[in-house]
C-alpha cells in the first residue's frame, strides 16, 4: 500500500494560521498605507499613524480568521472531490486502503503536490503505512479540520466499518450528499457575496464624503484639524466606524 509521494507528510493546523513571509510583508504594507491615509485624512497629520497603530495588530487578527475560514472552505471543497476519486477507485475493485493510494495518483492530475487535499492524503497514506485504521486517519483529518462534512463521512466509514455494511455503497452515497451539501453552500455563498459587496460600499461612503469636503469645501471641516476638540472628535468617530463595520460583518455573514 506504501506510495513514494516524494512530499513530506506535513499538514496544516486549520486552528491557526501561520503567515508566509510574503503574506506579512504584503498585509503589513496594505494596512500601514491604510493608517497612514486614515491619518492625514482625519487628522491632516501623518504622526498621527502612531495612534493608529493599534489597528495593526487587530487587522493582521482578522485577516488571519478570513485566511482561516478560506483555507477549510477550500479544504472542503477538495475533499469532496477526494471522496469521489476514492469512491471511482473503489468501483474498479480496489480496497479501500488501496484506494485512496488511487485517488491521490488521480488527484495528481487536478492538484498540485502542495494542495490541501494532496497534503492530506499523503498524511493519510503515511498513517496507513505506520499501521493506523483508515478510519482512525479520517477521524483524525475530522478532528483537525473542524469540518462538518468530514466528520460526518468519517463518523458514518466507522460505522460501516464496525457493522460490515457496504463500504463501496455507503461512501458513494456520502460522497453524493457531501456534494450537495457543498454545492448548496457555494450557492448561498454567491447569494451573500452581493450584500458583503454592497456593505464594503457603504464602509467607503464616510471617508468619501470627508473627501469630498476637504476638496471643494474645506471651511466646513476646518475647525476638525490643529486643535485636541477636533482630534478627540476623530478618534471617536473611527472608533465608532470600526464598531458599526464589526456590526456589518456580522450581518452579512452566514455560518455554514
Amino acid at each position: 500500500m506504501s506510495l513514494n509521494t516524494g512530499k513530506s507528510s506535513q499538514v496544516p493546523d486549520y486552528d491557526s494560521y501561520v503567515y508566509s513571509r510574503t503574506e506579512l510583508i504584503k498585509y503589513l504594507v496594505i494596512v500601514i498605507i491604510l493608517i497612514s491615509f486614515l491619518s492625514i485624512l482625519c487628522y491632516d497629520n501623518i504622526l498621527f499613524a502612531i495612534l493608529l497603530s493599534p489597528y495593526i495588530p487587530y487587522y493582521l487578527h482578522v485577516k488571519r480568521k478570513k485566511l482561516m475560514e478560506e483555507q477549510r472552505w477550500t479544504l472542503n471543497i477538495q475533499f469532496c472531490e477526494g471522496i469521489n476519486c476514492v469512491s471511482s477507485a473503489l468501483e474498479s475493485g480496489y480496497s479501500i486502503e488501496n484506494a485512496i493510494s488511487e485517488a491521490y495518483s488521480d488527484m495528481k492530475l487536478t492538484y498540485a503536490e502542495d494542495a490541501l487535499i494532496m497534503r492530506e492524503f499523503r498524511n493519510i497514506i503515511h498513517m496507513l503505512d505506520n499501521n493506523l485504521t483508515v478510519e482512525e486517519a479520517f477521524l483524525g483529518l475530522a478532528d483537525r479540520s473542524g469540518l462538518e462534512d468530514i466528520k460526518s463521512f468519517a463518523d458514518i466509514f466507522g460505522t460501516a466499518k464496525r457493522t460490515g455494511g457496504n463500504i463501496m455503497a455507503i461512501i458513494k452515497s456520502t460522497a453524493d450528499i457531501i456534494h450537495t451539501r457543498v454545492e448548496l453552500k457555494r450557492e448561498l455563498k454567491t447569494v451573500i457575496a452581493s450584500k458583503k459587496y454592497e456593505a464594503d460600499i457603504m464602509k467607503l461612503i464616510p471617508f468619501a464624503m470627508l473627501i469630498y469636503l476637504r476638496v471643494f469645501s474645506p471651511d466646513m471641516v476646518s475647525a476638525l484639524y490643529g486643535n485636541a476638540f477636533g482630534a478627540c472628535f476623530m478618534t471617536v468617530v473611527l472608533v465608532v466606524y470600526l464598531i458599526l463595520c464589526k456590526i456589518s460583518d456580522f450581518v452579512v455573514k452566514i455560518e455554514m
